[in-house]
């Protein structure tokens, strides 16, 4: 690798140049004269790569801060449109998973209330099914039809006369099989029903609080895109601390070496220690 430390790349009337000027060129020519010393060559070399490095995560951790301010103005932005209120606290996965153990516990008493039409095992899973379905549907309802009143009553009054239905089934049902008083297979059925209904609100109420698949996806981006961004700061970090150890090592081999004999006459130790800043800031700018 062929350097020329001694190649002036500061700016017209920047503040160092008249000072840069002024310096002994004896230090110059000593401090080619070190430059060239092979231990010294090596270090420069290893310096360039670091300084290299550093500059590519620098361009790194700009890219990923900008992917992380795009991540974040869309999650902003579907937080305002999906949930202005920061009421839907729990993950889409979360949700889901919640929504289905609520679906299967609601199996088991609908299933009760399909074998009231006497139907066979098929027919009656079949019942069943259906019933599953209309309960997922009533829960999707109660969330869609939220804000709008009308519809959420008009909702409601369907939902109840269902349940009505419900009723009236599984009251049969434990009368006819189980032999029951009316009294007692209406509190039974009652009880039903009220556990099929208890979980479809529990379902509305989950839905609720679940951020839709959309904005989970949008916070996930948004999370990733900020680790990205830290790790990528912590890189150009560790590349800036490498570069630092390469340039102090320069240092050390430079400042406490004498210009040389024969090669710079008139050199005192402040002008040399000011010609080695020099060459390197002009070698690693900004470094």
């Amino acid at each position: 690798m062929s350097i020329d430390p001694f190649i002036d790349h500061s700016e017209p009337g920047s503040a160092t140049e008249g000072h840069d000027a002024i310096l002994n060129p004896q230090a110059g020519l000593a401090l080619d004269h070190w430059f060239r010393h092979p231990v010294v060559a090596a270090e420069i070399n290893q310096t360039a790569r670091a300084h290299v490095h550093l500059q590519e995560m620098e361009q790194h951790a700009r890219a990923a801060e900008q992917v992380r301010m795009a991540a974040d103005q869309q999650e902003a932005a579907l937080l305002i449109k999906r949930d202005p209120g920061g009421r839907r606290i729990l993950g889409f996965a979360l949700g889901a998973i919640v929504i289905v153990l609520l679906v299967v516990l609601d199996a088991i008493p609908l299933n009760w209330a399909a074998q009231a039409f006497d139907l066979a095992s098929t027919g009656t899973w079949l019942v069943t099914f259906i019933l599953v379905v209309a309960s997922v549907g009533a829960m999707l309802g109660f969330e869609l039809t939220r804000g709008h009143p009308r519809r959420r009553n008009l909702l409601v009054a369907v939902v109840a006369v269902g349940y009505l239905a419900l009723l009236g089934l599984r009251m049969d049902y434990l009368a006819t099989v189980g032999t029951e008083s009316f009294l007692v297979a209406l509190l039974q059925a009652a009880m039903l029903t009220a556990i099929s209904a208890g979980l479809v609100l529990c379902g509305s109420a989950v839905l609720a609080r679940t951020r839709p698949l959309s904005l989970y996806q949008s916070s996930a981006a948004a999370r990733r895109a900020r680790q990205a961004e830290a790790e990528a700061h912590a890189a150009r970090t560790q590349a800036g601390e490498q570069l630092n150890r390469h340039l102090g090592a320069l240092r050390g081999m430079l400042l406490p070496q004498a210009p040389g004999a024969g090669l710079a006459t008139g050199v005192d130790h402040v002008q040399w220690a000011a010609a080695v800043e020099r060459a390197l800031r002009q070698l690693f700018p900004a470094s």
